[in-house]
């Protein structure tokens, strides 16, 4: 499901990321990160890895969708 490509912007804590639709879909959803990774089977800490890496536009809408689902 993910793809390592360039890293771009910052957030939180220096990290820079690339994927920030996903991070404002979990601030406006009010989805914790905690439980975005358990839905995916990850840990936090490999979560945050991986959103490091600009994910692709179909990975991004499958996260997306994915935090809405657990948004409800």
């Amino acid at each position: 499901m993910f793809s390592q490509q360039k890293q771009s912007g910052m957030w939180e804590g220096g990290v820079a990321i690339a994927n920030e639709i996903v991070f404002s879909e979990l601030r406006f959803r009010n989805v914790s990160p905690a439980k975005l990774a358990k839905a995916l089977g990850l840990t936090e800490k490999v979560l945050m890895q991986v959103l490091r890496f600009e994910l692709d536009e179909q990975e991004q809408l499958r996260m997306v969708q994915l935090i809405n689902s657990i948004a409800r």
